[in-house]
């Protein structure tokens, strides 16, 4: 505006422009203001950093602390697994030894019981002898005891045996008795 135009402008309007001009100016302070505090913020966290290329140096710190933990961390792994593979190496070994005397107990366990089965079965033949023995002797005893004491039976058994026919009140040649 010119100051022509300025001049034709009544006391209000120009009251009205006044205070626009001022609000706006109080915008523009207070967006300054918020500019010059991030500044200074900006300001102190470059001063804190020392630069770019320091604050990178620091960051990768942080990087080289999270790759020695990570490093750490895979070789704690590897001892444990190295330690617990031997825990199963040395229980494999005792659950073979284990398992070996057993079945060596096992084996010594059957050689005896068939060492005892022998022992015994030739014991109950031993007997079965014996009294097979005693019995055929009890029985011939007895057989010859009848034979004995039925001459006429005798005499007939050694005449059949001769050829002889001897005559009897029942014939055996008629074949009755």
């Amino acid at each position: 505006m010119t100051d022509k135009e300025l001049r034709k402008l009544s006391r209000a309007k120009l009251l009205e422009m006044l205070i626009a001009q001022s609000t706006e100016l109080e915008t523009y302070k207070e967006k300054l203001s918020a500019a010059e505090a991030a500044l200074k913020n900006r300001e102190i966290i470059i001063d804190q950093a020392g630069s770019i290329a320091e604050a990178s140096l620091a960051l990768s710190g942080v990087f080289d602390a999270a790759q020695s933990a990570c490093r750490e961390y895979t070789e704690n792994i590897r001892l444990l697994s190295e330690r617990q593979e031997k825990i199963c190496e040395q229980m494999e070994a005792e659950s073979r030894a284990k398992a070996a005397k057993m079945i060596a107990d096992a084996e010594q366990r059957r050689d005896d019981l068939d060492h005892e089965a022998r022992i015994r079965s030739a014991e109950i033949i031993r007997k079965a002898k014996y009294e097979s023995e005693k019995y055929w002797e009890r029985l011939s005893s007895k057989l010859e005891a009848f034979y004995d004491s039925h001459a006429g039976l005798q005499e007939m058994l050694s005449a059949m045996e001769t050829g002889e026919n001897m005559s009897c009140p029942h014939s055996i040649s008629q074949g009755q008795w």
